[in-house]
């Protein structure tokens, strides 16, 4: 237990949890406290975060930072139906980056970024992030950096000396890295969310990179830059869903940089602020880039309404949607023209809600139109259902024998969460990406005992190789049974469609589409 110079103990305090009222010193009210994020261990913290041999080196363990990414690129798969990376021409080679984004998908936000990017990325992270049981040990060995975030300070779960502390520490680590050329992401909201818009931007993300610019200027390597990044997700708390993560053009620093004698000073590893007025500067220019690129909608139900315009105006003009980005970027468009005074199209908004509210009463979007109203499901959706069964009867022994309890767990622990509905899928994801290394070796070891004691004879040589195959079976069932997943669902929405379509709302829906089908023309 250690004392700071206020006499307050910091080795270990628990906070309230929960949504307290609690505001910052702007006034915002503060994101509310997990379990978890409530209970701050100072002395955990400062001894789970890694160190570089020297300033501007990874601080994770390389060959385990590989491993790490690799199954997150696993869990990733499993973890979406469809998966599309657009913009990647923008990362630079040599320069070092800060990705930056809104956050409202969890550890699937960094988790994204993580495994699209190519260059080595050092994490700022929620201090618990680090002081967890088994989490807490692969985001320390992989180099992740802790944070002490002003919802925790503000609530006396730190000291400022101990935050200030560790937070300094965390900004030069990345700084450090960011100038020699590695990569670094940070979500400047600073909390995961479910909003349909992004929140008030800390200045943190822009402090560290200011003080990059300022190590990178003096060590004569390339300057680095800012690089926004939209992460969309069809809906982010949906095991399977669809995503597209959509990489921007770069944010110049434009000379935002210490003075000459504070740069010497961080170059020999001491922590400045930036100058007040760049940081500010470069926070808005980071939001009036990030923001067009995630639905900066005052509801959901609004960012649906343009959804099913967008779908409705590729129709007009005799064309499909054929993707979650294609449908991301005929909202966007909708939206734009819509804000640079289009008032055909805003006119139509109040009929295109009402679809919007009656496909999503049922679980269907804009995807369950055509150009007569609501489309009618084909045969062939409604037989999926047949395959799916199959698949999954052939997957079903494996599957639960091999992954059956990591599916049950991360069920059960993701519905019970008090992180906040965009934290659900954390727990899919996780079980995906842990149970390779913490689940699978329970059934395997369990067949070798069997093997040896059970009524059947295995070999020496039989029991070796078939616990070696038994990694690749569980892998290929659990592909398989996410195959029939996706038919259960595709025959799920055909049977929504069809119910849709026996109610008297149909009509309700046909008669909007025309409305706005006219109007387009």
């Amino acid at each position: 237990m250690t004392i700071d110079s206020t006499g307050d103990f910091v080795a270990k305090k628990t906070v309230q949890s929960g949504d307290d009222g609690a505001v910052d010193h702007h006034g915002d009210i503060l994101p509310p406290l997990s379990k978890s994020a409530s209970q701050i261990n100072v002395e955990k913290i400062e001894r789970r975060r890694r160190h570089a041999p020297n300033p501007g080196e990874h601080p994770g363990v390389s060959w385990f930072y590989n491993m790490v990414r690799g199954l997150c690129r696993m869990a990733l798969k499993q973890q979406f139906r469809t998966i599309e990376v657009t913009g990647q021409e923008n990362i630079s080679e040599d320069a070092g980056i800060l990705t930056v984004a809104w956050h409202t998908n969890a550890l699937i936000d960094s988790s994204t970024i993580f495994v699209t990017q190519p260059k080595r990325l050092v994490f700022g992270a929620r201090h618990d992030l680090l002081t967890r049981p088994l989490i807490g040990h692969i985001a320390s060995i992989s180099g992740t950096q802790p944070v002490i975030r002003q919802a925790e300070r503000a609530r006396g779960g730190a000291s400022g000396e101990a935050a200030n502390r560790i937070n300094s520490k965390t900004m030069l680590t990345l700084a450090e890295c960011i100038a020699t050329g590695n990569g670094s992401a940070l979500f400047p909201e600073g909390t995961s969310h479910e909003d349909s818009k992004m929140r008030r931007l800390r200045t943190g993300p822009m402090r560290s990179v200011i003080a990059a610019n300022s190590i990178s200027h003096e060590k004569g390597t390339p300057t680095p830059h800012l690089l926004p990044v939209g992460l969309h997700y069809r809906v982010s708390w949906f095991f399977r869903t669809d995503a597209w993560f959509e990489y921007g053009t770069p944010i110049s620093l434009d000379g935002a940089i210490h003075p000459e004698e504070e740069r010497k000073r961080l170059l020999k590893g001491e922590w400045l602020e930036a100058p007040a007025d760049r940081v500010n500067a470069l926070r808005d220019k980071v939001r009036e880039r990030l923001a067009p690129m995630t639905p900066d909608a005052e509801t959901w139900d609004e960012h649906r309404t343009w959804h099913v315009l967008g779908h409705l105006v590729a129709i007009a003009n005799g064309n499909r949607l054929n993707s979650w980005r294609e449908e991301v970027l005929a909202a966007r468009s909708v939206r734009d023209k819509i804000r640079d005074g289009d008032k055909n199209l805003a006119s139509l908004q109040e009929p295109a809600n009402r679809i919007g509210q009656k496909l999503n009463s049922v679980g269907l979007d804009g995807r369950a139109l055509d150009s007569n109203g609501l489309r009618k499901s084909s045969m062939r959706e409604h037989l999926t259902v047949i395959p799916a069964i199959i698949l999954a009867i052939l997957a079903a022994p494996l599957t639960l024998f091999g992954s059956g309890l990591m599916i049950v767990t991360a069920k059960v622990l993701g519905d019970n969460t008090d992180e906040g509905l965009d934290a659900r899928t954390t727990y899919h994801f996780l079980a995906a990406m842990l149970g390779p290394m913490i689940v699978w070796p329970i059934p395997i070891t369990a067949f070798i005992v069997f093997a040896l004691v059970g009524p059947w004879t295995f070999s020496a040589p039989q029991i070796i190789i078939i616990a070696i195959l038994l990694p690749f079976a569980f892998h290929l069932s659990n592909k398989i049974a996410l195959v029939a997943w996706d038919m259960h669902i595709l025959s799920r929405d055909a049977r929504r469609i069809g119910q849709l379509n026996r109610n008297s709302e149909s009509q309700d829906i046909a008669d909007d589409t025309n409305k706005i089908l006219a109007a387009l023309k």
